[in-house]
């Protein structure tokens, strides 16, 4: 080496473990002093006369090349951010965003809106910066619902209504917003469509699910959704010879409903839950039986809405058995329906119909992204999946009673813990 310079630069290259200069950790950190050369000459700019350095934040970027770590400028007075370089807000930050805006507008602001407003520095964003927000996530969540998907078929579908409070037509109003989940034949899943439905006509559910055949949405097997009033009819003539599978925590919901007494709603909980802890479809089949009868001694009509709701409530079992679990619930909505209530709760009302769509859409794209890379179902499984053949033959006694000690056993277990 010939001069002092360059033999500091040499040892501050980065070797690897065989002496060989790691190109890429070399190339990671020019990328982060770039970064940071860059924005001290903006802040620089910015800041002007009379104005001063505050010091700086640190915040992580993960790159191509690995993560970076930028130190922000902070200014005594006034702001600065990066625009350029990263986006300050999460896609459901900035649907956030959109509704305050909104709801100053319209002059609707509350003390949870105000909050939100701190919680999100919105008196910083200038006019101009949240109407940029506002439009690139309307192009996004525009872009979920029109997405098209052609060549694949989707054998499985999950949908679930939220209801949720706008205003509309100068009145708060609830609304249904239903969100779909299609698991698709490689085993993947992800939000579909979601939309504004009356969930109790047949027309409206029928217009939304002829938007998800048309864009691609076929080869759907079975369907699993809660009992809505007219969605049936829909599914039947939309995705026809596709199986409805009600969903079973549910269905033990509605059945719990018809009780007022804590012994019998824990006896009738119990039971339900004594059919589906079992694997086997024949005994499922039995015990689903030996609890309707022992639910119905106790109160005739939850035990009819037992004995009626049969067919829908084991659908699942005419599917393959690794696929059981998945199809009988829709536990699979959870994620969404968790991060759409929180950030509910935070507004109280939408301003509107639009504000509101906004915010799920921009739910729905970011567990999109969450669920990019894993495998739902086995896509081995899914080939040439298909609704079987009901085993018709009765029932063989043993089997039978067998169903009626798991149903006596898990009622006895459960009221003894509760005594």
């Amino acid at each position: 080496m010939d001069t002092v310079q360059e033999k500091e630069a040499f040892k501050n290259l980065p070797f690897r473990e065989d002496g060989t200069i790691d190109i890429n950790e070399m190339m990671r950190r020019e990328l982060e002093h770039m970064v940071n050369q860059i924005m001290d000459w903006q802040a620089d700019e910015l800041r002007g006369e009379g104005n001063r350095r505050n010091g700086y934040r640190e915040r992580k970027l993960v790159t191509v090349l690995g993560e970076i770590t930028m130190r922000i400028p902070k200014l005594r007075e006034g702001t600065y951010f990066p625009d350029e370089l990263i986006r300050p807000y999460s896609r459901v930050d900035r649907a956030m965003v959109a509704i305050v805006k909104e709801v100053y507008v319209r002059g609707l602001s509350t003390r949870k809106i105000e909050k939100a407003a701190n919680a999100l520095e919105f008196a910083s964003l200038s006019p101009s910066r949240v109407s940029r927000m506002t439009a690139e996530l309307d192009e996004e969540v525009a872009a979920l619902n029109a997405a098209r998907f052609d060549g694949m078929a989707f054998p499985y579908l999950w949908l679930d209504a939220t209801y949720l409070s706008c205003r509309d037509e100068g009145h708060v109003q609830s609304k249904g917003v239903v969100t779909t989940i299609a698991c698709g034949e490689d085993g993947s899943r992800r939000f579909v469509g979601f939309g504004v439905v009356d969930t109790e006509s047949a027309v409206s559910w029928k217009a939304f699910l002829r938007g998800l055949r048309r864009r691609g949405v076929t080869g759907v097997k079975c369907v699993v959704s809660d009992d809505h009033e007219g969605l049936v009819q829909a599914i039947a003539e939309v995705f026809q010879g596709a199986a409805w599978q009600r969903c079973i925590v549910h269905l033990e919901r509605n059945v719990a409903g018809w009780f007022s007494k804590k012994e019998e709603k824990l006896t009738a909980i119990a039971a339900m839950k004594a059919v589906f802890a079992e694997r086997d479809p024949q005994l499922v089949r039995a015990a689903y039986r030996q609890a309707a009868e022992r639910i119905a001694q106790l109160k005739a009509h939850a035990g009819e809405l037992l004995e009626d709701a049969e067919a829908d409530a084991l659908a699942y079992l005419d599917f393959p058995y690794e696929h059981h679990v998945r199809l009988r619930t829709n536990n699979v909505q959870e994620r969404a329906n968790e991060e759409i209530k929180r950030r509910t709760k935070v507004v109280g009302v939408f301003p509107s119909v639009e504000s509101m769509m906004r915010l799920v859409g921009s739910v729905l794209i970011d567990v999109n992204e969450e669920w990019l890379e894993m495998n739902f179902i086995d896509a081995a499984s899914l080939k040439g999946v298909c609704r079987s053949v009901p085993d018709c033959a009765p029932i063989p006694a043993d089997v039978v009673e067998l169903a009626r000690i798991r149903v006596m056993a898990a009622i006895e277990e459960k009221l003894g813990k509760a005594a």
